[in-house]
């Protein structure tokens, strides 16, 4: 939505800036900021480890990572470390906590987005999003309703599009539906 307002021809914002790309921020510096925070109000602990899982595991993305680490720094007891096991206990319950909200994104979406949704949910990166393969596999209508869809939900910014390679925009809502789907 921000590109789109910058950088859209037919929206009052186009070339009001300029566009500037910023590198993910390298794990070294989430580490450096990470340790001394833990440590500043209570006395709580955190290995390189456990910062090394979060950003891997979130490609680095840092709403995604910040969100985690903020969850664990407040699941940490005073005093305690936080270890690695608590990474998923984190993860699950940030899940839980979102379920409602992402039960009311998904019944908010038309069918036919909603299945190309959860089909690209299913299976992480699509990179012929209207091959027959992927078209067969999660039994959707025809390649032409699965390019519809698409745009639609590339238009909400449900997904998103790198190098013809889809996946789901934001990572919490697909491990939600990951989640939900193996229950």
């Amino acid at each position: 939505m921000m590109s789109a307002m910058f950088l859209s021809p037919s929206r009052p914002f186009y070339q009001s800036v300029m566009p500037m790309s910023l590198d993910t921020i390298p794990l070294d510096r989430y580490w450096a900021f990470a340790k001394p925070q833990f440590a500043k109000n209570g006395n709580r602990q955190i290995s390189y480890e456990v910062v090394e899982s979060v950003y891997q595991r979130f490609e680095g993305i840092t709403a995604n990572v910040q969100r985690i680490m903020n969850m664990l720094y407040m699941l940490t007891p005073k005093g305690e470390t936080c270890g690695k096991e608590m990474i998923d206990t984190t993860i699950d319950t940030y899940l839980q906590l979102s379920s409602a909200y992402y039960s009311e994104l998904l019944r908010q979406m038309p069918e036919k987005q909603r299945n190309v949704f959860l089909a690209i949910a299913a299976e992480g990166q699509v990179k012929n999003i209207s091959g027959g393969k992927f078209v067969h596999k999660y039994r959707l209508p025809s390649a032409s309703s699965v390019v519809s869809a698409v745009k639609g939900l590339l238009e909400k910014d449900f997904i998103t599009q790198n190098d013809n390679v889809y996946s789901v925009y934001d990572r919490f809502f697909q491990l939600w539906v990951e989640k939900t789907l193996q229950s």
